[in-house]
């Protein structure tokens, strides 16, 4: 669930970046002649990078860096090199893994960007709006980036990736038909690596498993050699043969991320969940440790304490646990909603159904119908003995007919339905939850 999350944000990334450099612009009126003052407003320092991480391309994205905010702080009315500094500050922050520093920064540029409505081009209002929408997404704040989203969309509907923009937003919330529609209009305007990775996902959530490899090779064909955007493109096509038992498949993928662009961190931890499954937990072990070297992702801890739960290693998982705790402590009050995250979290390392129920409804008051949510609550519900609330909400998760193993195993589970939980374990036949054992002595 978090690997997916994470997904939905490198779309949007990608989505940003390209866009600030695409064609496919509103027609502005003239700019007007102003002449600035130097500004008050100080832009953030961008942090140093780990040398492992693609440290040639951090180089000539700081000397960008430099050159904008030198251009913004002699004169404040340069509103598009401080719309710069801040997608620098987002794509530093996927790739660092510095979410609250980067995010909260991007938001801080775009603010003051916004502050000066009446001075800015239609353009200009455009990019701060879609740009603040992708970090509201990023940040898990869905109806915010939505409402923003249809801001920016009034200004220019013939923008490609602002429909990513509500694609992503209506996903999130659970308004799978509005995501669908907003996807094909963006296919129709531009058909890129953007528009084919929402469109493999749609088709995942939809039951069409098929159809979105097929997608999600598309993307990869059109993506740009050794970018993040392509390689986790590959990446999430290993996770779609690895969610279906193909294992060899996946780790396939996950050494083509890496080779394509080395050191991925994503590629990294693809490949120790392969090791894992595969049974060979020492090796995974210290892959995942390679990757958390690259990148600090809440993600890899997760999976790297629930490894070491396997291994029955509980001094150290204890310790972990503590760990991320400080971390999803920090995200929570960079202003980073992670409701739902921290919600299994609790529920797999601390047994605290309590508290997970607490988070995932108020998660669901604001996404009713996400697939994900009603997941939670239903494996919560089970955990807590409520059988007439699981149900409740595994039906709602399963609307769409999305072949997702533990959703159809949590489902068996509730109304003792041996022939779905032997279905799951045909899809998945690796999967980790906290009732596999349960299910397993059922079939």
């Amino acid at each position: 669930m978090l690997h997916r999350n994470i997904y939905m944000v490198l779309l949007v990334l990608a989505t940003m970046v390209i866009t600030s450099c695409n064609n496919d612009k509103p027609t502005n009126k003239k700019e007007e002649q102003t002449t600035g003052t130097t500004s008050s407003f100080q832009p953030v320092e961008l942090m140093d990078r780990n040398p492992d991480l693609s440290y040639d391309e951090y180089l000539k994205l700081k000397e960008r860096y430099e050159k904008h905010k030198k251009a913004y702080l002699a004169d404040n009315t340069k509103y598009d090199d401080l719309i710069k500094l801040a997608e620098i500050y987002v794509l530093e922050a996927r790739i660092t893994g510095e979410h609250p520093y980067y995010y909260s920064a991007a938001l801080q540029a775009l603010d003051e960007v916004l502050k000066h409505e009446t001075k800015l081009t239609a353009d200009q209002k455009f990019t701060a709006l879609f740009d603040k929408a992708t970090v509201e997404l990023s940040q898990h704040n869905f109806n915010k980036a939505l409402e923003t989203g249809q801001e920016a969309l009034a200004i220019n509907f013939l923008n490609s990736g602002i429909y990513g923009v509500l694609v992503d937003a209506n996903v999130e919330i659970g308004n799978y038909e509005a995501a669908v529609a907003n996807c094909e209009k963006m296919m129709e305007i531009r058909p890129d690596l953007r528009s084919f990775s929402r469109t493999s996902y749609l088709r995942e959530i939809y039951g069409e498993v098929a159809g979105s490899k097929e997608a999600m090779l598309r993307a990869i064909k059109a993506g740009a050699p050794y970018s993040e955007y392509k390689c986790w493109a590959i990446v999430t096509l290993g996770k779609i043969y690895e969610d279906h038992g193909h294992l060899d498949s996946a780790l396939t993928c996950y050494d083509l991320a890496t080779i394509e662009r080395p050191n991925y961190p994503f590629g990294i931890a693809g490949k120790a969940s392969v090791q894992a499954k595969k049974g060979d937990l020492a090796a995974a072990e210290k892959t995942y440790k390679r990757a958390l070297e690259m990148l600090p992702e809440i993600g890899f801890n997760i999976d790297l304490a629930e490894l070491k739960k396997q291994e029955g290693k509980q001094e150290e998982v204890d310790k972990m646990v503590e760990e991320i705790e400080l971390m999803f402590t920090e995200d929570i009050e960079s202003g980073h909603n992670m409701n739902l995250e921290y919600a299994k979290f609790l529920y797999t390392f601390k047994g605290d159904y309590k508290k997970a129920l607490e988070l995932g409804l108020e998660e669901q008051k604001n996404r009713p119908n996400n697939i994900d949510v009603n997941k939670l609550l239903a494996f919560v519900y089970y955990g807590m003995d409520d059988l007439d609330n699981a149900k409740k909400h595994a039906e709602v998760a399963l609307k769409t007919g999305k072949q997702d193993a533990e959703l159809m195993c949590i489902s068996g589970l509730i109304n003792s339905d041996k022939a779905a939980i032997k279905r799951s374990f045909e899809i998945n036949p690796y999967q980790a939850h906290s009732f596999v054992k349960k299910a397993k002595t059922m079939i």
